[in-house]
């Protein structure tokens, strides 16, 4: 009875670790290429966007062709989670995670809140794609 009791707790601990922890997710990713430049490569999870109201919420992927450095050390990737307005054409990251891999892949080795500034979407800009692609997902939901 106590060992059914102690896989029981395990088990409910393992889950709830599990649902807590950044980086893991039990669904999967489902990536899609909106832009970058000669240096990267930027991507949307399109799993991620959430509207609520005029904003819309969502993870983004910069996929770095060469390493770069932070203080900390060198990486090859960075998610950013960012938030567009879209009736005010405006955007601002939330959260930054830096990976010494390319597609977010390995330890995270710098993760912090955003400046949570707003700033204008540049018309033609990868903000531009990235508040397009989410406003597109959240009308067909």
């Amino acid at each position: 009875m106590w060992m059914r009791r102690a896989g029981m707790i395990i088990g409910f601990s393992l889950g709830f670790f599990l649902y807590d922890t950044p980086g893991v997710s039990l669904a999967a990713p489902d990536w899609v290429r909106i832009g970058g430049t000669h240096k990267y490569d930027r991507y949307v999870d399109m799993t991620t966007i959430g509207v609520w109201g005029p904003t819309v919420t969502l993870w983004t992927l910069r996929d770095f062709r060469v390493e770069r450095a932070i203080p900390v050390g060198p990486y090859r990737s960075v998610k950013m989670k960012r938030q567009y307005h879209c009736d005010q054409r405006k955007g601002r990251p939330l959260h930054v995670r830096y990976y010494p891999q390319a597609w977010a892949q390995g330890p995270v080795l710098y993760a912090a809140p955003a400046t949570r500034e707003w700033s204008r979407v540049v018309p033609g800009s990868d903000d531009d794609a990235e508040m397009k692609v989410a406003v597109v997902r959240s009308y067909r939901r």
